[in-house]
């Protein structure tokens, strides 16, 4: 670990809360930076957004469309904006104590899996009951 790098670890570990909806808001906006990414967002399965990083009205929108994204009609063929706005970005879904939450990012570099992997695995912690 080089000296920025250990810098960085003792300012989150300073700098932690008790409170989930802050530490979830200091999660996706560590990973918004870190990735170069326009939004990150965590949202529930209502697409009522948890936490979000980036532009309020592009979280409000991510979250918004996250319970939609991936679940098209079946005989819907016909290109639409949700079409447009899948294609610049990326979500995951995951349950958490049988909660159902989804991670959306938005912008150039929103393929990074192991961003999804590391931003799932932090709501996981802290979103975890008992």
């Amino acid at each position: 670990m080089d000296a920025l790098d250990f810098a960085g670890a003792a300012e989150r570990r300073l700098d932690r809360t008790e409170n989930a909806l802050g530490a979830l808001a200091k999660l996706v906006e560590a990973t918004r930076r870190r990735a170069g990414l326009s939004a990150v967002v965590v949202s529930d399965a209502t697409g009522m957004l948890l936490a979000g990083a980036g532009a309020h009205r592009l979280c409000e929108e991510l979250a918004a469309w996250a319970p939609l994204v991936g679940r098209g009609a079946d005989n819907d063929t016909v290109p639409s904006f949700l079409d447009s706005f899948e294609g610049r970005t990326r979500s995951r879904r995951f349950a958490i104590d049988g909660f159902e939450i989804t991670v959306s990012f938005c912008g150039p570099s929103a393929d990074q899996s192991d961003e999804l992997d590391a931003v799932s695995a932090g709501c996981s912690r802290i979103l975890k009951l008992g």
